[in-house]
């Protein structure tokens, strides 16, 4: 066999072994750059990084030993990633990969009758001092490299392991379903898990009052139908921009918790680390604000920097004599406890100059330091940082559709579960809207995983769940958190269908004092902890890798900090809400929660524990919507019996709370001047309740609804539909201008539209495929529709055709309005004759 090798595939039959002992340990860079120079396919790529590195490797080699070609583009690669490797590797490198060893001849092959050397030693050296050739192609590559001055020479091994320091950081994705990062059901690899998002520029100043979740969903509603952006990824956040073809300096990048901003960044990190990406920038720092949080003393750069990265410490001055070719990447701003002050006149400081790490920041983002590096900053929408200092503004907006389906068929291993799991999120619309928020499609996947599981054993896992499958967001979250106690609290158990009740009973005390752990801090908007937050509510960060604690609380292990979190904000709103519905005992101690929480009116006595907590900020309350949603839904699941294990007695009156709360949300709509996001959010709570008897209350009272500009969603819509449906009555006024809901925001709410006398759909980026559903509405024989508005979306001319054949049979429409709508010429061919035979059209324009 070694006959018929040329001498690069015999050099490296015959030191492999070598090679696998250098490069085992680490492979990922060797790996990725054969896939970059087209040695290794992408399937065979991917399926190496699930294997064993040792494994991984020798199947690499395997590979490139089969033609001369690959075998020299091998020995290419392994010169470009040497630096990742030991001083060995690095030697060997140089003695069979010389430059000048260009011209000479190709060294003879060796002779399989040879004794094999006894010592690696004697191995490595064996036969091999003309050294490898280069062909004159990888030459001319490499003679095209810049030169490396004299100080990048000296920094070049404290680079490497830099760089190495950040790959092993960064190359797995955190899973939380097993606990320390290791994934339940699929592999963790950030190649292989990591999914690309939705980045665009943000061209807006939107009221960040509103929950950021919501803020979210009017601003997808906005973009995604009108197709006005431009897509970045995340490795093009620092691209020329404009006419001026610079790149920008200071880049803001801005999106809600769980979005996927920070595992963006670890995929940048990830990519310049690896030395595919970025590759301008000599040094890359990663900086996390909950770090920088337990710095109280005044410090430079330098220091704070030296004390991060350690192996750095003495090549820093070298590294900073180059400050155009350093980036920070400064992640979590929202996270910061100290108080910075952008109007604060800049101070002169440089790289040494000792100050407090508030100031020491807001000096690197508006550039008063360092002004030549680039700086890369992440934050929530909530979190205020002028967009003055910045040259790009970017939000990100969470997957498209195709990227949830990408990313379902990563989550599970069996292809038929990924396409049911699809499905059923396609197909409902509180899941399908929220899937768009990658840590919402984790705990979607997750919960769903019971339900869509193949096999025997699985299908007599869900039986045990004794739930159906989800359909609202507070089902979503409760089978989420009862499949993590379940496994948890089974654990090794080999009876799989315990009672729901008897699993609860097991982590009762963990759920009551998690949940009072995150219901009280949340009234102060507090979402990190140290161990004595942990502590002093009854949570031992022991337990987190043992118990089911590790699905919902993030450790932050950094070289100097340790704090924790609820691993995504909506999972810290579930279980206070969740605590709040087993410590609420009373119809009254109910209506007072929600007085407190929807009108912030505080509550005048009352023994029940979550109203003893009334540390509320009352200019705050529109970030409790999601959290009353929650509540609205555990409490129903209480009223049925599927909290029990964790409430020791019922309800007082519990069979006349539906009523009870039916005639509270009827004083709310009848009573009050009700602002858009509070009447929207009422709705939402009643569609999480949904218990007709209260919503039959509620619905007949609602006579006029003003979202006037709200920028829906689906699942408002949703929401909408769901209340309205119980409704006897027309509604006099549904005001949905400017709201963008798009088709498939109106095909949700097709049921109750011909019940609508004045109908406002201007501006909602509406089609074609629109028409034809309002065109049914005016043909319905029930229709009250008086006054319709449609100006300002695109039904075309085949659009408005449809409308016209419609108001041939219409006889409830008084006024219509079409403008703007692109009828064009054609548009207007059977007007006449349509029109001729209506009797109730007074209005059109």
């Amino acid at each position: 066999f070694l006959k018929a090798m040329n001498s690069a595939q015999q050099l490296l039959w015959s030191q492999r072994d070598l090679l696998l002992n250098w490069t085992r340990d680490h492979p990922a860079p060797l790996l990725r750059w054969l896939r970059d120079s087209e040695v290794l396919s992408s399937a065979h790529y991917l399926s190496l990084l699930e294997r064993s590195p040792s494994n991984a490797v020798a199947q690499a080699i395997e590979t490139v030993c089969v033609t001369e070609e690959s075998s020299q583009k091998f020995l290419q690669v392994l010169r470009e990633v040497q630096d990742y490797y030991c001083r060995d590797l690095q030697v060997w490198v140089e003695r069979h990969c010389r430059n000048d060893a260009v011209n000479k001849p190709v060294p003879a092959p060796v002779n399989v009758e040879e004794k094999k050397p006894k010592s690696t030693i004697a191995k490595l050296f064996k036969g091999k001092s003309k050294g490898f050739t280069l062909t004159a192609d990888i030459k001319a590559k490499e003679e095209l490299k810049p030169s490396r001055n004299v100080k990048l020479a000296n920094i070049r091994v404290p680079i490497s392991a830099h760089k190495t320091t950040l790959l092993k950081r960064t190359e797995q994705l955190k899973c939380y379903s097993e606990g320390e990062g290791v994934a339940l059901n699929s592999a963790s690899h950030i190649e292989i898990c990591y999914t690309d998002l939705f980045v665009t520029e943000d061209d807006d100043l939107v009221d960040s009052s509103q929950h950021e979740y919501f803020d979210l969903a009017s601003r997808r509603a906005r973009i995604y139908v009108h197709q006005a952006c431009q897509r970045i990824r995340p490795c093009h956040l620092l691209s020329p921009q404009g006419t001026s073809g610079r790149p920008p300096k200071r880049v803001k990048v801005k999106g809600i918790a769980g979005i996927g901003k920070s595992v963006a960044v670890q995929r940048l990190v990830y990519e310049w680390a690896i030395g595919k990406n970025m590759r301008e920038f000599t040094c890359i720092f990663d900086l996390r604000f909950r770090e920088l949080n337990l710095i109280e003393a005044p410090l430079s750069l330098l220091e704070l920097l030296g004390e991060r990265f350690r192996y750095l410490k003495a090549a820093l001055p070298d590294i900073f004599t180059s400050p155009s070719s350093l980036l920070f990447i400064l992640d979590g701003l929202d996270e910061f406890k100290f108080p910075l002050d952008w109007n604060s006149p800049d101070k002169n400081i440089d790289v040494g100059s000792k100050v407090p790490v508030s100031e020491l920041m807001v000096a690197l983002i508006k550039g008063s330091l360092l002004p030549e590096a680039s700086v890369i900053l992440t934050t929530r929408p909530s979190t205020e940082a002028p967009k003055r200092f910045f040259q790009r503004c970017c939000v990100v907006l969470g997957f498209e559709e195709d990227q949830v389906k990408e990313y379902t068929t990563k989550f599970y291993k069996d292809s038929k579960v990924a396409e049911k799991v699809y499905d059923y999120i396609l197909n409902n619309d509180n899941l399908f809207v929220l899937s768009f928020i990658p840590l919402y499609c984790y705990i979607i996947c997750t919960a769903m995983a019971e339900f869509f599981s193949s096999g025997n054993q699985d299908v007599a896992d869900s039986k045990s769940l004794e739930l159906n499958p989800p359909r609202t967001v507070s089902e979503v979250y409760f089978c989420y958190l009862f499949t993590a106690v379940k496994h948890h609290a089974l654990r090794g158990s080999a009876e799989r269908s315990t009672p729901r009740s008897e699993v609860l009973s097991l982590a009762k005390q963990q759920l009551t004092n998690l949940g009072k752990l995150a219901y009280e801090n949340l009234l102060q908007k507090k979402i990190m902890f140290d161990r004595a937050d942990l502590e002093n509510y009854g949570v031992t960060p022991a337990d987190l890798q043992s118990t089911f604690l590790c699905h919902i609380l993030q450790p932050l292990k950094e070289e100097t900090v340790e704090m924790f979190s609820f691993f995504h904000l909506t999972v810290q709103e579930h279980l206070a809400a969740l605590y709040c519905a087993i410590n609420l005992f009373s119809q009254e101690d109910i209506i007072q929660a929600l007085d407190l929480w929807c009108f912030g009116l505080r509550p005048p006595s009352s023994t029940a524990a979550p109203l003893q907590s009334t540390d509320l900020n009352l200019d705050k309350l529109e970030s409790l919507q999601m959290f009353t949603r929650f509540f609205m839904g555990m409490l129903r699941a209480r009223l049925a019996g599927q909290l029990d294990g964790l409430v020791l007695s019922p309800m007082e009156q519990g069979d006349g709370i539906p009523a009870r709360l039916g005639l509270w949300f009827q004083d709310q709509f009848k009573g009050r001047k009700l602002e858009n996001q509070t009447a929207l959010n009422l709705l939402h709570c009643l569609m999480e309740f949904h218990m007709k008897e209260a919503t039959s209350m509620v619905a007949p009272e609602i006579r006029k609804l003003n979202l006037f500009k709200m920028k829906l969603s689906v699942v408002d819509c949703a929401a909408m539909h769901y209340v309205l449906q119980f409704s006897p009555h027309k509604l006099k006024e549904l005001n949905l201008g400017y709201s963008n809901i798009g088709n498939r925001g109106l095909n949700r709410l097709g049921p109750i539209l011909h019940r609508c006398e004045s109908l406002y759909l201007r501006y909602n980026c509406l089609d074609r495929q629109a028409a034809i559903l309002e065109s049914a509405v005016l043909k319905s024989n029930e229709c009250r529709v008086k006054k319709l508005f449609m100006c300002g979306n695109n039904l075309g001319p085949e659009g408005v055709l449809e409308l016209w054949n419609a108001l041939e049979h219409n006889t409830t429409v008084e006024e219509l309005y079409l403008d703007i709508t692109g009828i064009t010429e054609r548009g207007t061919e059977n007007i006449v004759n349509c029109l001729s035979k209506n009797t109730s059209l007074k209005t059109l324009t």
